[in-house]
């Protein structure tokens, strides 16, 4: 059978967290929020239409690219001319801006469908893969490749970054053995670019502050 075919990373990463016999995420609101509003910024560097380099985004073109999801956060940040702190843009892509565009862009793609819940005080609308190999078929890419020693392109060692950043590590490598671990850090230092380890970086980083902040 053949595999299936490699997703925006962003969206891998919303399937990944959805890797559950009901579809329901592994990570708090917040926190996918979070890795997906890293996912679509490493998205729009992917697409050379973004630079980072100390905590800062730059744009590089302004011209949209062929996606909806990442041509509206370009569209956005084109806009917002005075606000390019790297952390400012996480935080407000995840505020459900980032978990909105990434769940229609599957929803286009037919890989989630809507569910809506109407209560007296709350209507709330969740977004569950339509089908749980789709949803395993991203972490369990990477795991297996890690896993034989291979070495992982460039979106797969950002999403390997953000599975961590975001915890997910904790249930989807978490057969991982101390040469595996150490093979895929290893990988992250040595073959992921500068400006996309330190976007992964600043949203580790937003997520530990996310953390501290529901404890407080």
């Amino acid at each position: 059978m053949a595999s299936p075919p490699q997703l925006p990373l962003a969206d891998d990463l919303f399937l990944a967290a959805h890797d559950t016999p009901r579809g329901r995420s592994l990570l708090s609101p917040a926190t996918l929020g979070l890795g997906l509003a890293a996912g679509l910024l490493a998205e729009l560097i992917l697409w050379r239409r973004l630079d980072l380099r100390d905590g800062r985004l730059t744009i590089l073109d302004d011209r949209p690219t062929t996606d909806a999801a990442t041509t509206a956060v370009l569209d956005q940040l084109i806009r917002e001319t005075r606000h390019r702190q790297v952390r400012e843009w996480i935080s407000f892509l995840a505020t459900g801006v980032a978990t909105d565009l990434v769940a229609r862009r599957l929803g286009r793609a037919g890989l989630v469908h809507r569910h809506e819940r109407r209560g007296l005080r709350r209507h709330r609308v969740t977004y569950v893969p339509v089908d749980n190999a789709a949803a395993g078929w991203p972490g369990s890419r990477v795991r297996t490749a890690v896993g034989r020693g291979e070495l992982l392109d460039i979106p797969d060692l950002v999403l390997a970054g953000l599975i961590l950043a975001t915890g997910l590590d904790q249930h989807i490598l978490v057969t991982y053995n101390a040469s595996e671990r150490e093979h895929l850090f290893d990988q992250l230092r040595r073959r992921l670019p500068a400006m996309l380890q330190e976007l992964v970086g600043h949203a580790e980083a937003a997520v530990g502050d996310a953390v501290m902040a529901r404890r407080a």
